[in-house]
């Protein structure tokens, strides 16, 4: 058959051109898989709280919590997830399944401050969240605080404290108990029992 042999050879051409593109990328991807993590905790804590510092005034302007993950690439790098917009009590964080990302935490703020939540803890959704992703999260407060969640211990740390982070304007501290330096999850579900009169 009259050009026959020119178009097997054109798609012997493509059909080779093609496999290497497909080998390439399954070797990009399987070289930049990240299965253990080599930035130290302390580097992550940073990172999250100069992030949740970035977002507290859109979180007060818009009366929102924002949330976000924070993973590690194949470099040792951290990056930061796109930040998710919830509502005036809630944020999903979405997980992702990106092999060249490890996550390492969840981030989120508390919206702006109103005297109807007990904002200036972490919440027990927001314990038994990372309690069952297992890893940690931390979490910023209209008060200016910074928690850390201890995803596998299920015990909430107060990093830093009032004013540590920025503030909303509106912020009341006379408006609820005072926060302990740390909470297990028993703990955060008495607090919510608990009756506060003010200062």
């Amino acid at each position: 058959m009259p050009g026959g042999r020119p178009t097997l050879i054109l798609f012997v051409i493509c059909g080779l051109a093609w496999g290497a593109i497909v080998l390439h990328r399954v070797s990009d991807t399987l070289g930049s898989v990240v299965t253990e993590a080599s930035v130290p905790q302390a580097e992550v804590q940073e990172f999250a709280r100069a992030r949740l510092a970035e977002m507290q005034q859109q979180s007060f302007d818009h009366d929102i919590e924002l949330c976000g993950l924070v993973a590690e690439n194949s470099a040792g790098e951290l990056v930061a997830r796109t930040t998710r917009v919830g509502d005036e009590a809630s944020c999903d964080a979405a997980y992702f399944d990106v092999h060249s990302l490890l996550p390492r935490a969840t981030m989120h703020t508390h919206a702006a401050f109103n005297p109807d939540y007990d904002s200036e803890v972490p919440s027990t959704i927001d314990v038994q969240g990372d309690m069952t992703s297992g890893i940690d999260g931390y979490v910023s407060t209209p008060g200016g605080r910074f928690w850390h969640v201890d995803g596998r211990a299920g015990i909430a740390r107060q990093v830093c404290g009032e004013g540590c982070l920025p503030q909303d304007s509106d912020y009341d501290p006379c408006d609820a108990l005072p926060p302990q330096r740390e909470y297990t999850l028993q703990g955060l579900r008495e607090r919510e029992r608990s009756v506060w009169t003010g200062c």
